[in-house]
């Protein structure tokens, strides 16, 4: 592109007048020397005053040649004086100065130029300002982008710790020091200045180089500019940069035997998480880097003589903060790293910036953290620093996670290297695997505190009154740090174990030898307790009595509750539905009860009296008996009134009572919680019904994020002569393109289809059909795919086949489920639906026509071939 310009500009300056002292010059992308594949390209002629009009002919007998070539090519006709006037003011202008580069005319003219900017806009007294100014541009930035290192489909350009954030610590070396890119580069010459070291350096550089190959990428992917690297992007992506797991590396042992589909599937996958790991770790390296260039780039303020305090052990108190004596006594004693920190516990005081940048820079050097990682001392302080409860003045709040944004987190247990960026490829795990079990931590704390009591009233009590903090605490860092390991088997899929033995090789490092059993059960189980609650019946004692087998004791069912807890709220903003959390509540009570010896609660006088008072407080409950609601409590299962909250149970015994003689009715169950509201729905129970309510909810636009599914007896006449079966079914639901606050408007139109499809006045076929124009459903979600599972258990129930079905989640996939067990002649005992992102985990107890198992080989086979092409549309 130069040589074109410069050939274009010697012919104009052949064929006519030339101007007076003017200089050519690229800016932004160009200007850096950084054009990505369909860049624009952005120009600048700077001339005197007197030439503006000939300036402005001149420059357009340059451009419309390149117009006409179809080059985009922006341009900006400006005097030197102006430049330097809007730069005062406008950040763009500024940052435009630190751009330019010599294209054509006279050099002489662009050398003066930024000289008087040197001397004006980034003078010694200016200098801080600019950079407070690009701080601030770069947080609006952050925020409208995403706010965050660590999206799911980030942005390449504007996003944290992306290209923009490379620019800036270009503006601010360039402003600050003068370097320019020369031969080997503004970072060779930030090096030569001392303003970066060594290691520093290069992990820029290839944070820079990592950049620059995913946005190019991207750019010829997409045959335009395009900076979001989105799910599809990143495995396209990903097996174009040699991502894709090879055999021997414990990737393939999992998929032996898998269709060809699915296999290709995960293999885009995997390798889309392995580049994601990679560019987080280069996006968050760019943004540590920033911000300690920004930092030492600003000059020092003087101040008054601050007060010093001398803390023992090489640590002191400076000015309200607490610092280390200097460098070289760190790099001699690793263990003050640690002392630092301790003291910035014990005095809520923040560590200095220096202190921060010593330690962050000591932790780079392998030699020093293996001594860290020696030192008894090291190792007793990190413990309770982690195990720390009350709340200390971090940067971000965390004083884990400050230990890992300073490496003191890896230089303890470099096990976690594997996982630091590591992303699953999906919409459900919003974080990566260390920012999680950085934030669990932190949960765990909030616990403690009772910050959380709003939302998780029975976890924070129990967690305020826990008797052995430290077990739990590393069980919650450690939980996930499995997930970069294959097991012994060379597979990946069972991080959970993989994590247990791991606990068995760091433990001992911290002087661990009488609790590393009970930490490495809690890692080797943390899973167990969300897999029971969501996808068993906790109404079946045999559910609870199998559960409580692989705990250890009312303890260690409080710290896996806890741990639990902290795990599922923080893998997404979403994660934690009030569904689930009533699940858990319900498991962790009822395991407790278990596990003491007491036979587990009923419908006691205690929760009768609570049930009866809230009936009476519910405007749904007016003119309900006490007769008339123990009458429904002993038609629902034995373990209903225990499961079940009484304001919960008064407004489900009051929409049975309103159904009255109509085929069926829908309630709206209480307020809504976040962006869902529950729905009782009650009808005549019959085979097929399932499928005939899902139905309508994917007509009424609803999406069922989880469902409880109950069948009453009920007695008809004073003796119970004859009975019949009614659903009592509860579903967790949201718009699909509204607030929770909109379901009441759509409940009147629920409520004619509802009747319609139980009465068998209309199949649910014929419903989906007329108001879908098909029996197909309507716009996906966007996401990455999900492998189709089918997973069949014939010893979780004594009484039922329960079928376990893992997909990607659309609009009536409930239905086509339900279906498709109507189709089989399986009646449906009890359901339970849950979704994690884009993917289902939906749980079916299920059983002949004549009331037994499905056992059958042929019959499983059946259930399973049938249950995938539903699933799969």
């Amino acid at each position: 592109m130069d040589g074109l310009l410069q050939g274009q500009a010697a012919r104009i300056i052949g064929d006519g007048p030339t101007l007076p002292a003017y200089v050519l010059a690229g800016v932004g992308s160009y200007g850096r020397g950084a054009l990505a594949p369909r860049s624009d390209v952005d120009l600048r002629l700077v001339m005197s005053a007197d030439a503006a009009e000939a300036a402005q002919a001149w420059l357009e007998r340059l451009l419309y040649p390149l117009w006409d070539a179809k080059l985009s090519v922006g341009h900006q006709v400006l005097t030197a004086s102006e430049m330097l006037s809007l730069a005062h003011d406008d950040l763009a202008s500024a940052t435009t100065l630190l751009d330019l580069r010599f294209v054509a005319g006279d050099e002489t003219v662009l050398a003066q130029l930024l000289d008087r900017a040197h001397e004006g806009v980034f003078e010694a007294g200016s200098i801080e300002r600019f950079i407070d100014r690009l701080e601030a541009e770069i947080a609006g930035r952050h925020e409208r982008f995403g706010g965050s290192v660590y999206l799911l489909e980030p942005d390449t350009k504007s996003g944290a710790g992306a290209m923009r954030d490379l620019d800036a610590i270009r503006w601010v070396a360039r402003a600050r020091y003068r370097v320019s890119d020369g031969e080997h580069g503004f970072l060779r010459e930030l090096l030569r200045l001392g303003v970066l070291v060594s290691r520093e350096a290069q992990e820029l550089e290839a944070a820079t180089a990592f950049m620059w190959r995913v946005k190019n990428r991207l750019h010829l992917r997409g045959q335009r500019r395009s900076d979001r690297l989105t799910f599809d992007a990143q495995e396209a992506i990903a097996i174009a940069m040699d991502y894709a797991p090879r055999s021997g590396d414990g990737a393939e042992s999992a998929e032996r035997g898998a269709p060809d589909s699915q296999r290709d599937a995960r293999t885009r996958a995997a390798a889309a998480e392995r580049l994601m790991q990679d560019f987080y770790v280069h996006a968050r390296a760019i943004t540590r880097l920033r911000e300690r260039i920004f930092e030492r780039a600003k000059p020092p303020r003087r101040r008054p003589r601050p007060v010093e305090t001398d803390l023992g052990g090489g640590v002191r108190l400076f000015d309200g903060h607490v610092t280390v004596a200097g460098s070289r006594e760190l790099q001699e004693e690793p263990a003050l790293a640690l002392r630092l920190y301790d003291a910035c516990v014990q005095k809520r005081a923040p560590v200095l910036a220096f202190a921060r940048d010593a330690v962050a820079r000591a932790a780079t050097d392998p030699a020093w953290c293996e001594a860290l990682r020696a030192s008894p001392e090291a190792a007793k302080l990190f413990v309770d620093i982690v195990c720390t409860i009350g709340e200390v003045p971090t940067r971000r709040g965390s004083i884990v996670g400050e230990l890992h944004d300073v490496g003191l987190l890896l230089a303890m247990i470099p096990e976690f290297l594997p996982v630091t960026g590591r992303v699953h490829h999906d919409v459900y795990h919003v974080y990566t695997v260390d920012v999680h079990s950085v934030a669990a931590i932190d949960c765990l704390r909030a616990l403690a505190r009772g910050e959380l009591a709003h939302m998780h009233p029975l976890a924070s009590r129990l967690a305020a009154e826990l008797a052995d903090a430290p077990v739990l605490f590393l069980a919650t860092l450690l939980h996930d740090v499995g997930k970069g390991y294959p097991d012994a088997e060379g597979s990946r899929k069972n991080h959970s174990q993989s994590g247990a033995d791991l606990v068995r090789k760091i433990l001992p490092r911290f002087g661990w030898t009488l609790e590393i059993d009970e930490v490495a059960a809690l890692v080797a189980s943390h899973l167990s307790m969300y897999h029971v609650a969501t996808r068993r019946d906790l109404d079946d004692e045999s559910t609870v009595e199998e559960f409580c087998r692989g705990v250890r004791g009312r303890e260690g069912l409080r710290a896996l509750y806890l741990l639990t807890i902290a795990d599922i709220t923080t893998t997404s903003p979403t994660a934690m539905t009030t569904w689930k959390a009533k699940m858990l509540e319900n498991l962790y009570v009822a395991a407790d009860a278990y596990l003491s010896g007491q036979r587990a609660p009923g419908y006691d006088d205690e929760r009768r009296l609570r049930i009866l008072a809230a009936a009476a407080q519910s405007p749904r409950g007016v003119g309900m008996t006490p007769d008339v609601i123990e009458r429904f409590v002993q038609s629902m299962p034995e373990r209903y009134p225990f499961t079940t909250a009484p304001e919960s149970l008064a407004a489900h015994a009051a929409a049975v009572a309103n159904r009255g003689a109509r085929a069926a009715s829908v309630e709206l169950v209480g307020p809504a919680h976040g962006d869902a509201v529950e729905l009782c729905v009650v009808a005549e129970d019959r085979p097929g019904l399932l499928a005939g309510i899902a139905a309508a909810l994917v007509c009424a636009r609803l999406e069922v994020l989880a469902a409880q599914i109950h069948s009453r007896t009920r007695a008809e006449g004073s003796l119970r002569a004859s009975e019949c079966s009614e659903a009592v079914d509860v579903f967790w639901v949201r718009p699909r393109s509204s607030g929770a606050g909109e379901v009441a408007d759509l409940l009147p139109r629920l409520q004619r289809d509802l009747e319609d499809v139980a009465s068998g006045r209309v199949e649910p076929e014929s419903l989906l059909r007329a108001r879908t124009g098909s029996s197909s459903p309507w716009g996906e979600r966007r996401g990455p795919a999900v492998a189709t599972e089918i997973v069949i258990d014939e010893r979780a129930s004594p009484r039922h086949t329960v079928i376990e079905v893992f997909a990607r989640d659309r609009p009536g996939l409930l239905y086509s489920l339900a279906r498709a067990l109507h189709e089989l002649s399986l009646s449906i005992a009890v359901s339970k639906i849950n979704t994690e992102g884009t993917r289902v985990a939906d749980v079916f107890y299920v059983s002949e026509i004549d009331g037994t198992k499905a056992v059958d080989q042929a019959r499983l086979r059946e259930i399973r071939e049938r249950l995938t092409l539903a699933a799969e549309g």
